[in-house]
């Protein structure tokens, strides 16, 4: 069965502190910083043997409590930031410790997902887990990895190019773990991974996302110009991508988790904005260019512009 948990913040522990942050937190009054990660944490079990699966039963809230409990960066967000993880645990034998193997998903929102296929650690119940950047750790480093690429795409949504910080802290967390003594099969394709993310030819795509998401808050502040100004220059570095590269991956699975949203922040506020229409309806000639997939959404939209 499925171990998840869904958890208040509450009062924190003190731990030793590394470099990957500067301490912890007490738990805030309600006008100070809050929570800074919320974790989802799924674990799934079914394919242990029985006396592990009774040892893992908490896996689940502890690496939720590893996560939320620890204090990721100095930027201050509106909201904490949130991560999903999905593992699927096997056993992988014992020696000193209880070996595990998992492949592990990590998700953010509805266009943001990595697929981690080899993620091996040593784990027994009674373990403390630690933020610690200086020993290798197979469990609690690659929380860490993802978790700060989560945070760079986060603040990549607030500020252009924000997340550099957090990216690059990945980057150094892959290049330890591919060169560790106690090097495990995966940090290859995790360095290969985030050298993509802080690579120029991502650039597009990370700027695509700030627009596009400073747009939404501008249009939830009613502010419809500024809203279409900034998702109209997210629209023009799409088609850019699509220019170069019109079976744009990243750019698709972009485009799937938020056509419907794009679309209706150029719907024209006022019948009597003739320009402001015509505009719009060259907006959508491009996203029906770039996004032939849901035509029909844009077309709709066209139409009431006509009206």
């Amino acid at each position: 069965m499925a171990s998840m948990q869904h958890r208040k913040y509450r009062k924190l522990t003190w731990r030793p502190a590394g470099l990957l942050a500067l301490c912890l937190l007490a738990l805030p009054p309600p006008d100070a910083c809050g929570q800074q990660v919320k974790a989802e944490t799924m674990v799934h079990l079914e394919a242990l043997p029985v006396l592990h699966r009774e040892q893992m039963a908490d896996f689940a809230l502890t690496l939720a409590d590893y996560i939320e409990e620890w204090d990721w960066m100095e930027e201050d967000l509106p909201e904490p930031v949130h991560v999903g993880f999905e593992a699927i645990l096997a056993f992988l034998g014992s020696r000193v410790k209880t070996q595990y193997g998992s492949r592990l998903t990590v998700y953010s929102g509805t266009d943001l997902k990595y697929l981690d296929r080899w993620w091996f650690f040593e784990y027994e119940r009674e373990d403390l887990l630690q933020h610690d950047d200086q020993q290798f750790n197979g469990l609690t480093w690659l929380i860490d990895y993802y978790v700060h690429i989560m945070i760079g795409h986060e603040l990549d949504k607030y500020t252009e190019f924000g997340g550099d910080s957090h990216f690059q802290r990945a980057n150094a967390i892959a290049l330890d773990g591919r060169f560790s003594r106690e090097f495990q099969r995966g940090w290859d394709e995790r360095l290969d991974l985030i050298d993509g993310i802080l690579a120029d030819e991502y650039k597009p795509h990370r700027l695509i996302r700030n627009r596009y998401y400073r747009g939404l808050a501008a249009q939830k502040e009613n502010k419809p110009a500024e809203a279409r100004t900034l998702c109209r220059q997210a629209v023009d570095f799409m088609a850019e991508l699509h220019e170069k590269n019109p079976r744009d991956e990243r750019l698709k699975e972009f485009l799937n988790a938020h056509y419907l949203q794009l679309a209706d922040v150029f719907s024209s506020e006022s019948p009597t904005e003739v320009l402001d229409a015509a505009s719009s309806r060259e907006v959508y000639d491009m996203l029906m260019k770039i996004d032939p997939a849901h035509r029909s959404t844009y077309e709709k939209h066209v139409e009431r512009l006509s009206r």
